[in-house]
């Protein structure tokens, strides 16, 4: 086999052994080596995708150990998953490097003895997420979704408050509900199959679908899981976590969990989706039709609820349950386009949430910590630079011209039209409700945040019994990286023909 398809095994492998690794070095050293292996991990996947482009490669799979199935891992490895595996390391380098919790002033609460537990926590996750990508059996998948779960956890309660706490407690509880859906779907489907290695399961699933036996049984398990992996990526109506969860962190942590953390969930559901049950079986069941409305449904409730919130965290967290909705639209389009807008906007999300959470933990820390859209009056004008980034982000997310927030609507749009006139009328009028709407809660925070300058608030104290903060250096680094996401954003535009090529072939390899 050549040499480069043990990268993806060689990511894993370095990313888990790095979380014990961070654990245990001290701050500095813990920090290098941290993103030092993200990069490391991005760059790896990039090189990985160059030769499968190259080489006009299919799909290939690598036997962890050289131990066949039942008794070994698998791993799977296309064009889709060499590009998402290049994709998100990179993002939480991103956002490790610019909104470390040591970082900023937005960062009060987190005391510096436990940077190197936040870098372990980042290694963990990352492994999660390229297990996500690359796993391609069901119970692995399923192991790294609890490894998810807890690492996400983690994060979220670093600043230490009361409200981070509460969050975090919220949001184990509705993920650990979706976990056992998930679980139970597996044990199910691995009763009826005695499989789960994926391609050994389409093989029984198609062997049944054809005989007509089980078809209530399949449908049940195509529902639990999907129930199961739809709370944990925040689907509208399981969302009531999200606005907690994604506001009480500290701005590395709140890019990381948003920005990453459910598309882990939905790449996995539409792992699931095409190579265990088979595009066809999905449709014959119909489930593409209730998350269609679920998706229409959440792109017009996020929306609303971010209009009418006036904290400034909680606005972009609601603007994630619409944007999970473009995603699950795309999926419940269905079809090889529908999917294709529907990667296309994971991808914009990716890096727009991201830079929307991070470059907004600097106008706070501009605005003396405030977290009041009114208190943030002016803030873009002391911190331009994170100011531009973050209308570039909102832009990106509201589907603007010169951003890739564009061309996913437009592909979206496009998918509908090819389906029933009712189904094209819902869709087409609820995009355009959906895309006014962020309009209005952008375009209104855009407003605040570059009007004339005030003076900033003075910070609030800490609340009581949080742990000691130490004065944040501050690291040159930061606005590279906020550039970086920025560029991507740009790129996803400008760069959008080989990207939607990628994504098609990456499709026909899943």
């Amino acid at each position: 086999m050549p040499w480069w398809q043990n990268i993806p095994f060689l990511s894993l492998l370095l990313c888990l052994l790095s979380a014990a690794v961070c654990f245990v070095l001290p701050s500095r050293a813990s920090r290098i080596w941290s993103r030092s292996v993200l990069g490391l991990c991005a760059a790896g996947a990039a090189l990985l995708l160059f030769f499968l482009l190259r080489e006009n490669a299919g799909p290939f799979t690598y036997m962890m150990g050289h131990f066949p199935a039942p008794w070994g891992n698998e791993i799977r490895c296309g064009v889709l998953e060499a590009l998402l595996a290049a994709l998100f390391p990179l993002i939480m380098l991103c956002a490790l490097v610019s909104g470390s919790p040591w970082l900023s002033g937005a960062a009060r609460g987190v005391s510096s003895g436990r940077e190197s537990a936040c870098d372990a926590l980042c290694m963990l996750l990352s492994a999660a997420l390229l297990a996500q990508i690359y796993s391609n059996d069901l119970f692995t998948c399923y192991v790294f979704v609890e490894i998810m779960t807890l690492t996400a956890c983690a994060l979220i309660v670093f600043r230490g408050t009361g409200k981070a706490l509460a969050a975090a407690m919220r949001y184990m509880v509705m993920n650990l509900v979706g976990s056992g859906l998930f679980l139970l779907g597996v044990a199910l489907l691995y009763d009826l199959t005695g499989h789960l290695l994926m391609e050994y399961l389409h093989t029984s699933i198609r062997a049944l679908v054809l005989s007509g036996r089980h078809q209530r049984s399949l449908t049940l398990i195509l529902a639990l899981i999907t129930s199961g992996l739809g709370i944990k990526s925040a689907l509208f109506p399981f969302h009531s976590w999200v606005p907690d969860a994604y506001s009480s962190g500290v701005p590395s942590s709140n890019a990381i969990v948003s920005s990453l953390v459910s598309k882990g969930y939905i790449l996995l559901l539409m792992k699931i989706y095409a190579r265990v049950f088979g595009w066809d079986a999905v449709l014959a069941s119909r489930v593409d039709l209730v998350l269609l409305l679920f998706a229409m449904a959440g792109m017009i409730f996020g929306s609303l609820a971010a209009i009418r919130t006036r904290d400034f965290l909680r606005m972009t967290a609601w603007s994630s349950v619409a944007q999970i909705g473009y995603i699950y639209l795309g999926i419940g389009l269905g079809a090889g386009a529908g999917y294709q807008a529907a990667l296309f906007h994971l991808i914009v999300h990716a890096f727009s949430k991201a830079l929307l959470f991070l470059a907004g933990g600097h106008l706070q820390a501009a605005a003396g910590g405030a977290g009041d859209l009114e208190s943030l009056s002016g803030a873009a004008r002391r911190k331009p630079w994170a100011g531009g980034c973050w209308t570039l982000a909102a832009c990106a997310l509201t589907g603007l011209p010169f951003t890739g927030g564009l061309v996913s609507k437009l592909l979206l749009g496009q998918e509908a039209l090819r389906h029933s006139l009712p189904v094209a009328a819902a869709v087409l009028a609820v995009l355009a409700l959906s895309t006014l709407l962020n309009v209005l809660y952008f375009l209104r925070t855009a407003m605040i945040l570059w009007s004339p300058e005030k003076s900033p608030a003075p910070a609030a104290a800490p609340p009581m019994g949080s742990p000691p903060v130490t004065p944040a250096p501050r690291f040159p680094l930061s606005a590279p990286a906020l550039g970086l996401l920025a560029l991507g954003i740009l790129l996803t535009f400008l760069l959008a023909s080989p990207l939607l090529e990628a994504l098609e072939t990456g499709l026909i390899q899943f």
